[in-house]
């Protein structure tokens, strides 16, 4: 899987349960992602605030991915219903600072899904060098 311009960064927010095992686990399959794609694992996704996601935007990323535990599989309970509505507050934000909404993505994986980490990572891949006609 490519990206169509080198250099466009994708940011994965993961947690450091069941996401981050997703995405260890693409890799010891041998399942590839682009080397675009930056993965940052905190201990929860309900850590993540607004400010560390517009970062990621200023800082030159052109999509941003957050990858959570299931709901009601969270490590530290609550961590999933956090991010959710951190979510929706910073896609409130990107708007009104001009960007698309589906630059921002959230999603949750079961530990050891390493191929819906990849398919889902290509959706947002996918929408982010979306034409801009069809945007």
């Amino acid at each position: 899987m490519k990206t169509k311009q080198p250099g466009r960064r994708i940011i994965v927010f993961s947690c450091n349960w069941h996401a981050y095992n997703s995405l260890e686990t693409a890799g010891k399959q041998g399942i590839s992602y682009p080397s675009s794609v930056v993965p940052i694992r905190l201990s929860c996704l309900g850590r993540i605030t607004p400010g560390m996601i517009l970062k990621a935007f200023e800082q030159g990323a052109v999509g941003v991915f957050l990858m959570g535990c299931p709901p009601g599989d969270c490590h530290y309970v609550t961590g999933n219903q956090l991010v959710e509505q951190v979510f929706l507050e910073t896609r409130s934000l990107l708007n009104l600072l001009g960007y698309r909404e589906n630059q921002l993505q959230l999603d949750f994986l079961n530990a050891g899904d390493g191929a819906a980490f990849v398919e889902n990572l290509q959706k947002i891949i996918n929408a982010v060098e979306e034409p801009l006609e069809n945007r």
